[in-house]
């Protein structure tokens, strides 16, 4: 039976046909088996141990949402050196029982990766989002082009607990209690690490590791770095909150169990 074609806009280059699946992560990098959608209203009103319920996509996480040409570019340019981060992300993890505290040293093609990185974060936000920003389109599109603007700033960090989110941006106010304003923001968690696009120069905590210099290497420049990234849990659907599991049933007067 053939599958049934989607069609529509591509979320980077804006052209009108049929869609590919894109897979975010890609489905090398641990995300090929199946998962449970659910939208962000139901999300946030989840706690740590609320089981979800929704419509199991066998796949992975991801959607309709590229061209053919983009999703086979950004894939054959990009795609294989970031399946390669995550796996030294989920071996350092492994090594270190779940708490690195080292700088570890990273084997890595920068640009590639981010410009992978800015490939999810077209897909998990809304048709539009590519014209009101045509730098990143630009970025992404020619595999050789450097740089971005200071505006664009891009976090990282380690996750092995919680739920996996892939939200489009919002406009949030810090969990830490610090700034004087809501950070806005997109972000997508799926192990071994989480991302965070910030758009205001803000990010939602203070204890994210900065990649936004990825964009400065050129594309064929290897690197050898020494890089310690923070664990940070993600136990509710609320993007950027990072507390303990305690600290949220806690926080809602509800007694962790002993």
């Amino acid at each position: 039976m053939a599958k049934k074609k989607i069609s529509g806009r591509c979320r980077i280059c804006g052209s009108i046909g049929d869609l590919s699946f894109e897979h975010v992560p890609p489905r090398a990098a641990f995300n090929d088996r199946p998962v449970i959608r659910v939208n962000l209203e139901i999300a946030l009103s989840l706690g740590p141990d609320e089981l979800l319920t929704g419509q199991v996509q066998q796949r992975g996480m991801g959607d309709h949402t590229l061209c053919i040409p983009c999703n086979n570019n950004t894939g054959s340019w990009y795609g294989g050196n970031f399946v390669d981060w995550c796996y030294q992300g989920m071996e350092i993890l492994r090594r270190s029982g779940g708490n690195p505290s080292l700088f570890y040293l990273n084997y890595l093609f920068p640009l590639r990766i981010l410009k992978q990185i800015i490939t999810m974060f077209f897909s998990v936000n809304i048709d539009g989002f590519q014209d009101k920003n045509p730098e990143l389109v630009r970025f992404v599109l020619n595999k050789e082009t450097r740089y971005l603007s200071p505006g664009y700033r891009f976090f990282v960090y380690y996750n092995v607990e919680g739920r996996h989110r892939s939200v489009g941006i919002v406009a949030g106010l810090r969990l830490d209690g610090r700034g004087d304003g809501p950070a806005v923001f997109s972000e997508i968690t799926s192990p071994p690490f989480g991302y965070v696009m910030a758009l205001d120069n803000r990010p939602p905590d203070d204890r994210l590791y900065e990649i936004s210099r990825f964009a400065d290497y050129g594309y064929n420049e290897f690197r050898v770095e020494e890089i310690r990234l923070p664990v940070l849990p993600t136990h509710t659907g609320v993007p950027g909150d990072y507390r303990s599991k305690d600290q949220v049933l806690r926080e809602a007067g509800v007694k962790s169990p002993e």
